[in-house]
């Protein structure tokens, strides 16, 4: 019998985001391609003989990324696989949006993140702006509903969509946490530099055309 197949946490995971970079965008389409064979054969096959190649299966998929990341593992996950979904808000106050800077890269981005199971993605969002700025928010609209590989991001490992909710400002007093390294209001003419992977200039000055007009629909892929 082989050996349980070795499998990075999340957190590790994002940690080869800027090193993908250099993958080719169709060789991480192959690899995730064969990822997500494997492990709906992992989930629903009966046969041992059947599990044996998809677990084999798995391991090719990792060792098709070797050359640009030595060390790239693909976590196993439960089940047929589908998208991450990221959950991004947009808090417009007196002209100026809601930002703050990461600690794992040093850039700038809407606040957000991973969607958490057990909570909608407007609680996450708003949730999010909590624990990363300490301010306390409603969500009033979703902007935008996109698949992240359609709108200019670097590659990264996970299959993500993004949903941008536009929040209002309901109080609270501005704080980080662990993972931010400061927060600022910004004008849509005066941004700084934003992280690629997380949300583009692009995001921010949508927001601030849905600000403008309510009755804009939202976009979607």
């Amino acid at each position: 019998m082989e050996p349980e197949i070795p499998a990075l946490s999340p957190v590790h995971l994002r940690g080869h985001s800027r090193r993908m970079e250099s993958a080719p965008t169709d060789l991480l389409a192959l690899s995730r391609e064969i990822k997500g064979i494997a492990e709906t054969g992992l989930r629903y096959g009966d046969n041992d003989f059947d599990r044996e190649r998809y677990k084999r299966l798995h391991q090719i998929a990792s060792e098709l990324m070797v050359s640009h990341l030595p060390d790239f593992r693909w976590p196993v996950e439960l089940g047929y696989p589908t998208p991450k979904l990221d959950a991004r808000a947009a808090v417009i106050d007196d002209g100026r949006i809601l930002l703050v800077r990461e600690a794992t890269n040093g850039l700038w981005t809407l606040p957000g993140g991973w969607t958490d199971a057990g909570h909608t993605p407007a609680e996450n969002a708003v949730r999010e702006v909590k624990e990363e700025s300490g301010y306390e928010v409603e969500a009033t609209k979703l902007i935008a509903v996109w698949d992240k590989t359609r709108h200019d991001h670097p590659p990264e490992p996970e299959y993500a969509y993004k949903m941008i909710f536009a929040c209002r400002l309901l109080g609270g007093e501005p704080q980080t946490d662990h993972e931010i390294l400061e927060l600022g209001w910004f004008a849509p003419d005066d941004l700084p530099e934003m992280c690629p992977h997380r949300a583009s200039p692009d995001y921010v000055h949508l927001a601030f055309r849905h600000h403008a007009d309510p009755s804009l629909p939202t976009e979607f892929d």
